[in-house]
Order: structure tokens, then C-alpha cells, then sequence
């Protein structure tokens, strides 16, 4: 008898090996629940700098505008106690800036992630195939905190090459923090899922080409994510940072030498803000289930 996939299952390739585990499905192929997930922890750093417009433009696919101020915001983050993972964790380093979007029946203001780093190829197969984010790999340290003395680093590189570093410091803990990521604002994440048609020399295009969000569609009365932070612990932090872009050769990054160089090429023209979150929370706020495809024009 062939394999029947389950309509009411996710699957990735292969996919003749059943449902597919990860942050949006147990092994068994339904949906997680609460208590199963559990509580996960994180630490957090972000830093927004000021930049030209100019190259910040050429990293738009189309139907997107520069909205308000060109402002980079770079994280830098460790999840830890994943319950998908079976209790492990990963680092992520990601970046984003304020966009419009106009698509076939929908305008979306928010921000535009176009490349995030992640530390596990477990993490970056589920997320680039199932949300469409624009996921690589990297290898992370893991922050170091000094909450004494208001500092924290991090860095990220691939093979033997640190492609970023970041310190954060004179941090002051808030007290009464808004429950909120950092650079949070309320308003659409989105990426653009792209996956080329297989064909003779690669000319046909793509099989799929779209943006992807949790914002709700207007009208519904949806939230714009599935997570529920009134059910977090947080603590904040700001102060003040620096980062560096370690530009590439194709020797060092064959893959990614690009895209470390094309952020590296937004000048930072001014720091903005800096900021550092713990957090601790019900795992289940991490699958992102309400991720959905907006439709182009």
C-alpha cells in the first residue's frame, strides 16, 4: 500500500517518514499542547542604528516602501529549554527595518526581516520551509552577562569566520518593563518566502514567491501574533552598544558572503537605541501557528 500523507498533518521532505516534529507539531502529527511545551527562557539584545535610505532600498523585493525613519534593528538572542528540541536551545541573530507592503487586498505597516542567523539546522529547516523566513547558519557564543556591571556580548560566525559581534552596556534595569520583544512596536513582521522552481539551469523561476506574516488580515479582529505575554516574566534593560559587521571573501562565507556584506554596507550613521530582555514563558509561545501568506499583487 503507498504512502497517504494526512491531510491534517504538516509534512517536510522526506515526507514519506510520517508528520513532521517540530515547534508547530508534536512527533505524533497534532498540535503541542501547553503543558507538554512547558517553559522556555531567553535572553535578548537589541541595537537600532540610523543608516541611508539609499542601500537600505535596494534590499526591497517588490511591493515594499521604506516607511518612517531608516532605522537597522539587530538582534542578537538565546533561546534556551525548547520544548520542540527536547530541552536544548540555539542562538539567533536577525535583523529588520520599517516597511510598507502592498499587497493584492492588503496594506501591512510593520518590518521587513531579510536574513536571520540561527545556530541549529533544526530551527532554520522548520522555519525557512514552514514560515518562509530567510534563515542561515551560523555558530553563536552564548551571551555574556555581567548584570553587575550593565554589560553583555555576543558573536556569530560560520567555518572561521566571526561575521558579528555586539556589546551592550551601562544597562539600567527598568522597573515595571512593558511586556513586550524588544523593538516591538505592534506592527507586521513580515519576510519573503522564496523557493526557486527546479529546472534546466535554474531558469524557470520560482515555485513560490510571497510575503509571510502572523499579522492578522484586517477586518478580523485577530491579534497580530499568536503569544500572550501577559503570561511571561520579564525583566529589561537599556543602555547603550556598538556592533560590528565582519565583511567576506567567497573563500571565508562561500554561501553567505553576500548577505554579510550587504548588511555590512549599511553605514551606521547613528545608535539609536540599545536594550537587553530576560524573559521566561509558556514554550508554546515560540511555534508561531498563525504565520500565513500574504497575497501578492
Amino acid at each position: 500500500m503507498p504512502f497517504i500523507p494526512n491531510p491534517g498533518s504538516r509534512y517536510r521532505m522526506p515526507i514519506m517518514f510520517g508528520p513532521a516534529p517540530g515547534p508547530r507539531q508534536h512527533p505524533d502529527g497534532r498540535m503541542w499542547t501547553p503543558e507538554e511545551a512547558g517553559r522556555m527562557t531567553a535572553q535578548w539584545m537589541k541595537l537600532s542604528y540610523r543608516t541611508d535610505p539609499a542601500k537600505l532600498e535596494k534590499l526591497l523585493p517588490a511591493g515594499f516602501s521604506l516607511r518612517g525613519d531608516p532605522i537597522v534593528s539587530v538582534s542578537c538572542a538565546w533561546f534556551k529549554d525548547l520544548y520542540w528540541l527536547a530541552g536544548r536551545g540555539y542562538g539567533i541573530l536577525s535583523v529588520d527595518f520599517p516597511v510598507s507592503y502592498q499587497g493584492k487586498t492588503e496594506q501591512l505597516d510593520g518590518a521587513l526581516c531579510p536574513i536571520i542567523w540561527e545556530g541549529l539546522p533544526d530551527a532554520i529547516m522548520t522555519g525557512r520551509e514552514e514560515l518562509g523566513f530567510p534563515k542561515m547558519f551560523a555558530n553563536f557564543s552564548e551571551i555574556a552577562w555581567d548584570e553587575a556591571a550593565g554589560r553583555a556580548s555576543c558573536d556569530a560566525g560560520w567555518y572561521d569566520h566571526t561575521l558579528f559581534d555586539i556589546t551592550l552596556s551601562d544597562l539600567v534595569e527598568e522597573q515595571n518593563p512593558k511586556k513586550q520583544l524588544p523593538g516591538s512596536d505592534g506592527g507586521a513582521q513580515m519576510y519573503y518566502k522564496y523557493f526557486p522552481r527546479t529546472s534546466p539551469g535554474g531558469r524557470e523561476g520560482a515555485d513560490v514567491a510571497h510575503v509571510t506574516t502572523s499579522a492578522a488580515p484586517a477586518g478580523s479582529g485577530g491579534a497580530l501574533v499568536n503569544i500572550n505575554f501577559d503570561d511571561f516574566e520579564f525583566r529589561r534593560w537599556t543602555g547603550k552598544g556598538a556592533l560590528n559587521w565582519h565583511p567576506a571573501t567567497f573563500e571565508q562565507l562561500p554561501l553567505s558572503f553576500k548577505i554579510v556584506n550587504g548588511i555590512a554596507d549599511l553605514d551606521v550613521l547613528e545608535y539609536v537605541d540599545a536594550e537587553m530582555v530576560q524573559f521566561t514563558g509558556p514554550g508554546i509561545g515560540v511555534a508561531m501557528n498563525s504565520h500565513r501568506v500574504v497575497e501578492p499583487a
